[in-house]
């Protein structure tokens, strides 16, 4: 009998989407309308890329693949002009919101596995000084700072051309 993830009340993949979700996005609304009309307003999305970090390790990829939509749809409807509407007017504002989407989608491919981190293989090559608990959580943190570097200055490029 094949097995459904939506299965039950009380299926733990389907509460932490779900909670992970609501949260993640709430965050992107609160930031969307706090933020509207700012001179904060390009770099809500770079942002935001750090509210990826405890959803991968908490709830991992799937849950984030989710999160990085919710988020993208949010943004477009309200952080960018024309406000509750999915179509974003300017061209900058769309550039921005697609290496939005294709970063975060990056982030989430690349970041190491939660339960890799919980439960490191042996024959980790990067444990040359260090354990492999630290080791991937290093990569990931210098991934994680490449990813924001590179965001921030697309969002100061494109800004800089508009």
């Amino acid at each position: 009998m094949p097995y459904s993830w939506a299965e039950g009340r009380d299926n733990p993949l389907r509460l932490k989407l779900l909670a992970v979700t609501v949260l993640a996005a709430g965050l992107a609304l609160g930031m969307s309308v706090g933020f509207r009309n700012s001179l904060l307003e390009p770099a809500v999305p770079v942002v935001f890329l750090l509210a990826l970090i405890p959803s991968i390790h908490i709830s991992g990829r799937l849950v984030t693949v989710v999160v990085v939509i919710v988020a993208s749809c949010i943004f477009a409807t309200y952080l960018f002009r024309p406000y509750g509407n999915l179509a974003v007017n300017s061209v900058v504002d769309r550039i921005e919101l697609s290496c939005f989407g294709l970063i975060s989608m990056g982030v989430v491919l690349f970041s190491p596995r939660a339960t890799r981190l919980a439960k490191p293989d042996l024959d980790c090559r990067l444990c040359s000084s260090f354990g492999c608990e630290q080791a991937y959580f290093e990569s990931w943190i210098a991934l994680m700072g490449y990813t924001i570097v590179f965001m921030a200055v697309v969002t100061l490029l494109l800004y800089i051309w508009k």
